[in-house]
């Protein structure tokens, strides 16, 4: 085979994962707001009642260290706040959440009005400002 047609199709590969890696890593961690009224009843939760003001829902799964740094944020937003609870569900433990929501990786975090409005979506690690001008948000239309 000719070696200029293999540095081709290396370069050319290289390329197009560059591209697509560069295409995810900006996905992650970035605010989506909610189209959908998709809502999430507290029993999903496993909880009587919804937040006063605004839940944060964070899908996680055991092997996920994402998901360890995402608590840590979450609970310590939640810590700080009046009317914000953070809920953890591990996924290997509900599966069917996943497919019920469209949960394709973890860390997946939903931030939920009182009412259970899904109001926006976090895929993979997030960050702590995005997240705290959501909720500022939230709660000034409430």
């Amino acid at each position: 085979m000719n070696p200029l047609l293999i540095a081709a199709i290396l370069i050319g590969l290289v390329t197009v994962a560059t591209a697509a890696g560069l295409v995810w890593r900006r996905a992650q961690g970035r605010v989506r707001h909610s189209t959908s009224e998709t809502v999430v009843s507290a029993q999903v939760l496993g909880a009587d009642l919804l937040a006063s003001g605004v839940t944060l829902l964070q899908f996680s799964s055991p092997l996920c260290a994402a998901c360890r740094a995402t608590h840590v944020v979450l609970s310590s937003i939640a810590g700080q706040r009046n009317g914000v609870d953070h809920v953890e569900i591990d996924l290997s433990q509900r599966p069917e959440l996943a497919s019920q929501f469209h949960i394709a990786q973890t860390p997946t975090t939903f931030i939920l009005d009182r009412d259970g409005v899904v109001r926006a979506r976090i895929g993979g690690a997030l960050k702590r400002e995005a997240v705290v001008a959501e909720i500022d948000g939230i709660l000034v239309t409430a």
